[in-house]
């Protein structure tokens, strides 16, 4: 288990820092609960992420983080392990007060100054809410998945007898 990476945000992006790392998914706790994990490789599947702080861009202290990665998933249709490719990018804007601009604008969310941000949970909150609630394969997934739960038609069936 890897530590928690505390950050001062508002110093973080005051100071336009970078951070730019790579961790396993194992260290989620949350999300490796709803992902295929059953064995060792999927265990060290890599989140990449990369945070930058920025102090000029809005005229507001703001956060630019970036995660990439390949999550493994069940398929709901066929139950095969499938993988998800996720690459997210946020805006953040950093403020001791809520502020009303954001509401309008879809592309940046609002994070409370805090002295000790844990950034492992803010990635792994925007995984969470990035995760399809019902992953499927795009085309069509395998046999298994055209006759479970259908009942095949008896004209059909005796139609393939007789002709």
């Amino acid at each position: 288990m890897m530590k928690p990476l505390i950050i001062n945000n508002l110093e973080f992006a005051k100071k336009q820092l970078k951070l730019s790392e790579s961790f396993e998914v194992s260290n989620l706790k949350r999300l490796s609960e709803t992902l295929a994990l059953d064995d060792k490789n999927t265990l060290k599947t890599p989140v990449h992420f990369e945070l930058t702080g920025n102090s000029k861009q809005f005229r507001q202290p703001s956060l630019q983080l970036h995660i990439k990665t390949k999550l493994p998933v069940i398929c709901q249709r066929c139950l095969n392990e499938m993988h998800i490719n996720l690459d997210l990018s946020f805006v953040y804007l950093i403020s001791d007060f809520a502020i009303d601009d954001i509401d309008e604008n879809d592309e940046i969310d609002w994070l409370e100054a805090n002295n000790e941000m844990n950034l492992c949970e803010l990635i792994e909150d925007e995984l969470l809410l990035a995760m399809p609630i019902a992953p499927a394969h795009e085309n069509n997934c395998s046999k298994l998945s055209m006759t479970s739960g259908e009942k095949l038609n008896p004209f059909a069936v005796l139609k393939g007898k007789i002709g």
